[in-house]
């Protein structure tokens, strides 16, 4: 765990519908209305369950992550390579690469996971090499390159989370380790030069006070990705998952969210300007007091936000540092500018009696879940007779 914290271093039924006024998400007066649950059929018109196709070489592993594109699905998992399925019915269709560390080979991680990111203009995947480096494939499975950044360009890519984009590379850096470091940057494809475009400086993390690290695979839901948890003197703590949705796409713009920080904003080459800012009232948590345990009880922590033409999803946490956290969920219907919040983020669809827990939102912004087998209602399993021992379904909401 120790040396996993040192790479990052390195490289850690609703409540009543409120109007609100400009843009402002008013998840203060959210809180003081809260459901237990949602249902699917409130929020949306349809829901279809894609099962992946299981066989001998479509085998999916644990702590799957994917992305769902147009037509096709990517999913990575422990000890395998990525895998590209069909969208429309959920066929195997072939591996993309392989993990290696011959000259087209990609890494991963110690616990063996991938990392990787799709570019839907290009319909390329970038993954994570072994040197500071990005390899790309097509979805045709084909090699296409090894790209890596200028020697001049301190960086290390393992540090970020990524939003691919024709030929621009869009970074955010969470890890608050050096004044020097920029928060929110582009890497031209092409050149591969870095270009900052914000900083946070206001809390960088004391890693020279450092005392313990652990770490939880596959928080998806709860977190938007793994989440590392490290310990300071001082009775302080900072979690952060590197690979949780804090940068997007939405239309034709480019959004950011850093954590202990209200505001989302709309990147450009200029700089960022404010797109929608999370009114939070006495549950504010200010980015100085982001390492204090004492008091986390009583402030929210926006884990992370999706976004389509219709809704922002945003989950959050109370009590982030303590055994009781809990967690929440909005919707912010942006034509209405309504917000509607609920403990937990189990959303029921009451036609097929199933629990779903939203995960991702796909390239033509449609948000998706994924369940494993055993999560299936009887209702569900009957109907697709999926084996207990086989791949995830996918749960697309339309």
């Amino acid at each position: 765990m120790w040396k996993f914290f040192l790479l990052l271093m390195l490289v850690v039924t609703s409540c009543s519908e409120k109007q609100i006024d400009g843009n402002v998400i008013n998840v203060a007066e959210a809180m003081s209305r809260l459901s237990e649950g949602q249902s699917v059929q409130n929020l949306f018109s349809s829901i279809s369950y894609i099962p992946l196709e299981t066989n001998e070489q479509a085998i999916i592993g644990k702590y799957p992550e994917c992305i769902i594109m147009d037509s096709a699905i990517l999913v990575s998992s422990v000890h395998q390579n990525l895998k590209l399925f069909d969208r429309t019915n959920g066929k195997y269709i072939r591996d993309i690469g392989h993990v290696g560390t011959d000259p087209e080979g990609y890494a991963k991680d110690s616990w063996g996971k991938v990392s990787f990111w799709a570019d839907a203009v290009r319909r390329t995947v970038y993954l994570l090499g072994w040197n500071n480096d990005f390899l790309l494939y097509g979805f045709d499975g084909k090699y296409k390159d090894r790209i890596r950044l200028q020697d001049t360009v301190n960086c290390i890519l393992s540090q970020n989370y990524y939003l691919m984009d024709a030929d621009r590379i869009w970074g955010h850096n969470k890890m608050k380790l050096s004044p020097e470091t920029p928060s929110v940057f582009y890497m031209d494809r092409n050149t591969m030069s870095l270009t900052g475009i914000a900083t946070w400086n206001s809390a960088l993390l004391p890693m020279d006070e450092v005392l313990s690290v652990s770490n939880l695979l596959g928080g998806n839901v709860a977190y938007g990705g793994d989440l590392a948890m490290a310990e300071f003197v001082g009775d302080r703590k900072y979690y952060t998952a590197i690979n949780s949705p804090s940068l997007w796409k939405s239309k034709d713009a480019i959004r950011v969210k850093q954590a202990f920080n209200d505001t989302i904003y709309t990147i450009s080459e200029q700089g960022l300007t404010p797109y929608l800012v999370f009114e939070l009232g006495e549950w504010h948590w200010s980015e100085q007091q982001q390492l204090d345990v004492e008091g986390c009880d009583k402030k929210i922590a926006i884990d992370y936000i999706l976004e389509n033409a219709e809704y922002i999803y945003f989950h959050f946490h109370t009590s982030l540092y303590l055994e009781e956290s809990q967690s929440y969920c909005g919707f912010y219907h942006k034509e209405k500018k309504t917000v509607v919040c609920q403990k937990g983020d189990s959303l029921f669809d009451k036609m097929n009696n199933q629990h779903i827990q939203i995960r991702g939102v796909t390239s033509d912004g449609h948000f998706f879940a994924l369940l494993q087998p055993d999560e299936l209602s009887d209702d569900n399993q009957r109907r697709m007779g999926v084996e207990e021992e086989g791949n995830p379904i996918m749960v697309m909401l339309y």
